[in-house]
């Protein structure tokens, strides 16, 4: 599959990654739950965005590293799929699986040196 060996998916997840931290903002409005809750999905988001910058930032130097970390960042934003009545959350999700599937296998295929 050649368009897998393009890197449109690294501009993708550096749009997820802000989106998903403008989500996690947007999530801290009271809407009667559990403040704790709602801190802790933003930090996960935070911690997302964190890892899709340092994985493309390290990507040039470690493409298996930086891959992995990209495929990691963009996990958070997978849970858009659950937001099942919401159709553009749901291709958000479903954009997001195939950023991060698309993520570990280019992290998965380079080459390592194999050492004895």
């Amino acid at each position: 599959m050649e368009w897998t060996k393009q890197n449109w998916w690294i501009v993708v997840a550096g749009l997820m990654a802000a989106l998903q931290v403008f989500g996690g903002v947007g999530n801290l409005e009271d809407d009667g739950g559990p403040l704790y809750g709602r801190v802790a999905f933003l930090g996960l988001t935070i911690a997302g965005a964190v890892f899709v910058a340092n994985g493309v930032v390290l990507r040039n130097r470690n493409r298996s590293i930086g891959s992995t970390l990209i495929g990691v960042g963009v996990l958070p934003s997978t849970a858009g799929v659950l937001l099942f009545w919401f159709p553009p959350a749901v291709i958000y999700g479903i954009l997001a699986i195939v950023v991060a599937v698309v993520a570990f296998r280019d992290a998965s295929s380079t080459r390592q040196l194999v050492r004895a």
